[in-house]
């Protein structure tokens, strides 16, 4: 009577598991077949469905505008040559950086850039005003000593499109122009006569200009610039070029090392100003 007491138990207790497995507790294979079925009889149906629980990284706002400046230092030599005084020789300029800022009284430089996706605006401005003994002569044997106080101011207005925008390769086609100011004074002293002459040009030079910059890997790259005007009006010739090595310091800020050379020759009337300057260049860029 006990045994089968005891077997009538065990059967009941089988039962009752199979019954609860029947009612909804699955073994997991099925569980995971069912919710797939679920999700994809969802979407047939266009049930929407949840939102992936991680954020979604923020759209880079291209259409918003960008702005930068860049402070920099140019030690540049000067050589050419600069006419002032209508009958006599051209001053004749041979300037090392070293001679250059011993005559240096005031220098500025810098210049700014605003980006609204692809459209590039860039501007520029040097005033560099120098006293200069040493470095300027004349090749008239009456004259033995010169003196050449010279102010130079260029501003440079460019606009422009960037036609490659693939990563950090870019590229900008640019085109404006550059206003030149020039002051300058010359005196020349010999040991039979003496000649000074004083002359202000002003003069805007048409512009066309490219830029561009290229990862070299890490946080560094190369930024290249390029321009030329001139010819159709204002100088006879002008152009420059610029190449630097830059370190990205963080996502705002950058340091730059390279070379700058600018060339401007200008001769109207008795004015000649006919001089190349050129030096390595230390440049701070700063984005907002």
């Amino acid at each position: 009577m006990r045994q089968f007491e005891l077997s009538g138990a065990l059967l009941l207790l089988l039962f009752g598991s199979a019954s609860v497995q029947a009612q909804g507790v699955e073994p997991l294979g099925a569980t995971a077949a069912a919710t797939h079925f679920d999700t994809s009889a969802g979407a047939e149906l266009g049930i929407e469905q949840a939102p992936d629980a991680s954020p979604a990284e923020p759209a880079h706002d291209e259409k918003s505008w960008k702005f930068a400046t860049v402070a920099y230092v140019w030690f540049a030599g000067a050589k050419g040559q600069s006419d002032v005084i209508g009958p006599a020789e051209p001053a004749h300029l041979d300037l090392s950086f070293g001679d250059v800022l011993k005559a240096l009284k005031f220098a500025f430089m810098g210049a700014a850039e605003a980006r609204r996706d692809r459209v590039v605006i860039l501007g520029d401005f040097t005033f560099i005003h120098l006293d200069a003994h040493k470095g300027v002569g004349v090749r008239d044997p009456d004259f033995v000593d010169a003196e050449l106080d010279t102010r130079t101011a260029e501003l440079t207005m460019l606009g422009g499109y960037r036609v490659v925008n693939k990563g950090p390769v870019a590229l900008d086609l640019l085109a404006g122009g550059r206003m030149n100011f020039v002051k300058t004074s010359l005196q020349l002293e010999g040991p039979n006569r003496s000649a000074d002459g004083s002359v202000t040009q002003n003069w805007l030079d048409p512009i066309i200009g490219a830029r561009a910059k290229a990862p070299l890997g890490g946080k560094w790259s190369l930024s290249l610039y390029g321009d030329v005007g001139g010819i159709i009006s204002g100088s006879d010739l002008t152009w420059q070029g610029v190449a630097t090595v830059d370190c990205q310091i963080n996502h705002k800020m950058s340091i730059g090392a390279g070379w700058r050379y600018f060339k401007v020759n200008y001769d109207k009337g008795d004015f000649l100003y006919d001089v190349a300057q050129s030096g390595p260049t230390v440049t701070f860029r700063t984005e907002f």
